[in-house]
């Protein structure tokens, strides 16, 4: 399925037919039959973007199919259910998981975000184009040949980590270096907290960052954007080391894009309606007119 070329360098007949297989299983789905397109598996858009019969079939005739597609499971095939070879660096539930983290992020802007990033390298892409596509394709690529873990999961969970023991950048420099010693040969781990933290700023909310009083007792904010001292109890508000480096940051994440992002998350969705249901009990009035009634 892999072998494009014969040994002339022009399309093989088996990639050919192999590419026709996939076309007739992906439009007997319920979901081309509904919006007359699928999604494109080549090994630029990785299964992102839906696209019509067409282009696909260009698309995969260009550039073959993405790495390790055996099982077509983003085309109406789930895992084990056909006798293609299967591959031990396919990352499993934890690679669908994380990637449905980064559609439901970028939610209705995924497809515009994957269009942009598949350019056949004519222009270099938007930033937030190419983070999108850096963040499905880390969500898709195993840690190492065979890991079952995708790169974008063991940041995601070295990064928690940093923040829920409050671990300083030198510690997960430390720890982020020791994990890629540790793998195999060829792994895909980041060296240090600054790629960690790259590869994740796609899927980072707006936010601020307003300086404070190391005491607690104002923001320099507005008006006192300017101060250099708290105006209540003096204290400085700069570290004196060259340049001005704050002692103290809120960082301030805007509730609108917090809501949005809410909103937009599959499992988290159908728990931010409030459903309010009277209590059944003898006795109660369903409708107001019936106490006024009864008066």
């Amino acid at each position: 399925m892999y072998q494009r070329h014969d040994e002339r360098g022009y399309l093989s007949t088996v990639f050919i037919q192999k590419v026709k297989e996939f076309i007739d299983f992906a439009t007997e789905q319920e979901t081309y039959h509904i919006t007359t397109k699928i999604k494109c598996p080549c090994a630029k858009c990785w299964n992102v973007p839906y696209l019509d019969v067409d282009t696909v079939k260009l698309h995969l005739y260009r550039r073959g199919f993405r790495p390790n597609y055996y099982e077509w499971v983003c085309h109406g095939e789930a895992f084990g259910d056909v006798s293609h070879p299967s591959s031990s660096s396919n990352v499993r539930d934890g690679e669908n998981l994380m990637r449905d983290m980064v559609l439901d992020a970028y939610g209705p802007m995924a497809s515009r975000m994957a269009d942009e990033g598949m350019n056949d390298g004519e222009e270099e892409p938007f930033l937030d184009a190419k983070r999108f596509i850096q963040l499905v394709q880390a969500a898709e690529k195993p840690l190492y040949e065979g890991s079952d873990m995708s790169l974008l999961k063991v940041v995601a969970r070295l990064t928690s980590l940093k923040c829920e023991f409050n671990l300083p950048h030198r510690a997960v420099d430390g720890i982020a270096s020791l994990m890629k010693a540790m793998c195999p040969n060829d792994n895909e781990m980041t060296a240090n907290f600054y790629e960690t933290k790259k590869l994740l700023a796609g899927l980072e909310l707006p936010h601020h960052k307003i300086h404070a009083c190391p005491n607690g007792c104002m923001l320099f904010w507005k008006d006192a954007e300017e101060l250099e001292n708290c105006s209540v109890c003096g204290a400085e508000r700069y570290i004196r080391r060259g340049k001005k480096i704050a002692k103290k940051v809120l960082i301030y994440f805007p509730i609108g894009p917090r809501f949005q992002r809410l909103y937009v998350t599959k499992n988290i969705a159908e728990h931010m309606t409030w459903h309010h249901e009277h209590p059944r009990t003898e006795g109660f009035m369903e409708h107001p007119s019936d106490a006024d009634r009864a008066g």
